[in-house]
């Protein structure tokens, strides 16, 4: 590795990084943990030779609560979400997806943003933004725009991020307490893997078990993380039994769209999606589903 090939900018403010990038655009790359990038330059497959360096801005490190949201910096780690109060306690589907990203040292280092920004369909934080309707605000010298999360990816590895913009803050809400909700995700080993398949649910039973609402969203099974909103219509206002997640199970197995490449064939993705959808949902009908406790007030 020829590390001295490399020109490295790291501003120390948010308008410097935007002046830099204003400047620069699609000529440098882009670094929070600088996880992904390091592999890159490591493999000799990076083509851009100026790096921008993010890890100094300390206003892009946040976790605040406003209401019904919470606001996400860019620059948030998956530990920090994990250590976090008030996503463990609003939004703790999100913490279940950020323990399963690599191993400690990436998720020291990973940030949520660098998972968006990177668009992979396997990217494991990304089901739970879905479900949990997250915004994306990216920003430039210029000005600033807020885009869902669902309309943020155009395909692998492209995002709706134009080369002069930073993605600069998360938006989330507040799942309500007492709701359902899983994620589960399956890799080809039980640590540090890449998924084949990951599921994130949020589902909103009553005393009856009748399905009030529910989000299903699905990684790895399409161009971009997907929304299983057929499946999301046939079961909502229905009772929730054996029958039913069945049904529920083999119409998400339906309705992706899976490829076959060397972790595994589109039949293998579509029988992981059912099998993970069914067990999701048992476990909410037999009441051993993870339940949202609820939020308090405060910046963490």
């Amino acid at each position: 590795m020829n590390y001295s090939q490399y020109t490295v900018h790291s501003p120390q403010t948010l308008n410097e990084a935007l002046g830099i990038l204003k400047e620069k655009q699609s000529e440098v790359r882009l670094i929070a943990g600088g996880t992904d990038v390091m592999v890159l330059i490591k493999d000799g497959v990076l083509k851009e030779k100026e790096l921008l360096n993010l890890s100094y801005l300390d206003e892009l490190k946040y976790i605040r609560e406003d209401g019904n949201i919470i606001k996400v910096g860019a620059l948030t780690t998956y530990r920090e979400l994990e250590k976090s109060s008030v996503v463990n306690l609003s939004a703790p589907i999100l913490v279940d997806a950020c323990k399963t990203i690599g191993a400690t040292q990436i998720q020291n280092l990973g940030t949520l943003a660098g998972n968006l920004g990177n668009a992979s369909p396997a990217g494991d934080s990304l089901p739970p933004l879905y479900v949990l309707n997250a915004n994306v605000k990216l920003q430039s010298a210029e000005s600033e725009r807020i885009i869902p999360v669902s309309e943020f990816f155009l395909g692998p590895r492209k995002t709706k991020r134009a080369p002069n913009e930073l993605i600069t803050e998360i938006t989330i809400e507040k799942a309500k307490p007492g709701l359902h909700y899983f994620f589960k995700k399956l890799g080809l080993r039980e640590a540090n893997a890449i998924s084949l398949v990951s599921v994130a649910c949020i589902v909103d039973l009553d005393k009856d078990k009748k399905i009030n609402s529910i989000k299903l969203a699905l990684g790895a099974v399409a161009p971009t993380v997907m929304r299983a909103v057929k499946s999301e219509k046939l079961a909502t206002g229905r009772q929730l039994d054996l029958n039913l997640i069945d049904e529920i199970a083999r119409g998400v197995s339906e309705e992706i769209s899976p490829i076959t490449d060397i972790r595994g064939s589109t039949e293998y993705r579509r029988r992981a999606a059912y099998g993970l959808v069914y067990e999701g949902l048992y476990e909410a009908l037999m009441g051993t589903a993870k339940r949202v406790s609820g939020g308090i007030e405060g910046v963490y």
